[in-house]
């Protein structure tokens, strides 16, 4: 019989892999299968039984191929966990991550679950982005929605959006540039993420570089571009995006356990606002203004009483764009840096950004659960021409 006290929902565990690059250590993993590898660890991590989780819920912005088929239900089942285990899998294009925080958070929240957990598939490698719009056998994806967009100059895919967007806006690619660095420093100065599980290295083809299948993956990538003034645009040869102001697709799956916990006493962290929105399809940032307002009136807090902001960096433009959009300093953005420095897994990095945030204690030791730094407001936050998402964590030792 579920308690009748007022219940919390509670990040109470969180664990994901290493981010590495396409075509790595990862890249002969099913994305299924290391899935199952990392939510068992996470379920180690919360000293929960199996039989105790209620449903998996992924997010995932290319539920094709290998990650199709309700993959959900399928890293239930290949990890071999209870069969009552129910699976859902979430396509919100670049907010899938966050989006599936909140499904699962809703779902406790009105007491049709204890215990979810919710996940990020980004093995891009295997799946890689855009890849539910490669194969059009059965047909042209937005089959006649484009259309109506022609005249206009169509629709336009998220980066070359936010280029032109932030060209508009009067953001210099030597500002790019400097988010891009200044993204990489930060994250190359963070501590190792407790958050992330060894898992064995599956290459596909990797004899060159050394590694052999079976040795372990334990530390993020670090991108080397070199000087990023030397470096060509990325699209027009007139563009503001090069390399390195561009988060180059990434493999990683990342996981966090939501449970009902009851109001009084609770400690590490807990949900207390949420919010989505969509806008005009030409809004690089899909009106992150609108989620965010969301998210912080159910939390009833102002942006300037939050510590600490997390944006998932599909590119320098957006970010800054969703800083702007907010009007607060890009400085206040990813303070232990963002995908720029690593590459961008989709919906892992949603969760990513979470995952790190609710484990760093600043020691860099490894937490069997959810250890805060310090204490206060947390924002995250993931936005793209297909909408925007935010939740807000309130955090306490």
């Amino acid at each position: 019989m579920r308690s009748t006290a007022p219940l919390v929902v509670a990040p109470t565990a969180v664990a994901r892999s290493a981010v590495r690059p396409i075509d790595g250590e990862l890249s002969g993993w099913n994305p299924v299968k290391l899935a199952a590898v990392i939510g068992s660890d996470l379920l180690r991590r919360a000293q929960l039984a199996p039989d105790q989780l209620d449903e998996v819920i992924v997010g995932c912005a290319d539920p094709v191929g290998a990650c199709g088929a309700n993959a959900a239900r399928a890293i239930a089942l290949a990890a071999q966990w209870p069969p009552h285990i129910g699976g859902l899998v979430i396509d919100r294009g670049e907010t899938s991550g966050l989006t599936a925080l909140q499904v699962a958070a809703a779902a406790i929240s009105c007491g049709q679950a204890s215990a979810v957990m919710v996940f990020g598939l980004g093995l891009c490698s295997v799946v890689p982005p855009g890849a539910a719009a490669l194969n059009r056998i059965y047909g042209a994806p937005w089959g006649g929605v484009a259309e109506h967009f022609a005249e206009v100059g169509g629709l336009l895919p998220a980066p070359r959006l936010a280029e032109k967007a932030a060209a508009a806006a009067g953001i210099s690619r030597a500002a790019l540039d400097a988010a891009a660095e200044q993204s990489r420093c930060r994250r190359a100065e963070a501590n190792p993420s407790p958050a992330i599980v060894a898992v064995e290295a599956r290459p596909q083809s990797l004899a060159d570089r050394g590694v052999r299948r079976g040795d372990p993956v334990d530390c993020d990538v670090i991108r080397d571009w070199g000087s990023a003034s030397d470096l060509p645009p990325a699209f027009d040869d007139d563009g503001l995006l090069t390399a390195a102001s561009f988060a180059v697709p990434a493999d990683q799956i990342a996981a966090v356990l939501l449970q009902a916990a009851p109001q009084s006493g609770t400690a590490g962290a807990r949900i207390i606002g949420t919010g989505r929105a969509v806008g005009d399809p030409f809004d690089p940032v899909g009106n992150v203004s609108a989620a965010v307002n969301s998210a912080l009136s159910t939390a009833d807090s102002g942006i300037s009483e939050i510590d600490q902001i997390l944006v998932a960096e599909h590119d320098a433009a957006t970010a800054m764009l969703v800083a702007a959009s907010l009007h607060i300093d890009v400085e206040r953005v990813n303070r232990h840096g963002g995908a720029l420095a690593t590459g961008n897994s989709g919906a892992a990095e949603e969760l990513r950004l979470i995952t790190d945030s609710l484990t760093n204690s600043g020691s860099g030791s490894v937490s069997g659960g959810v250890n805060c730094d310090g204490t206060g407001l947390l924002l995250a936050i993931s936005a793209g021409p297909g909408g925007s998402a935010a939740v807000v964590f309130e955090l306490s030792r």
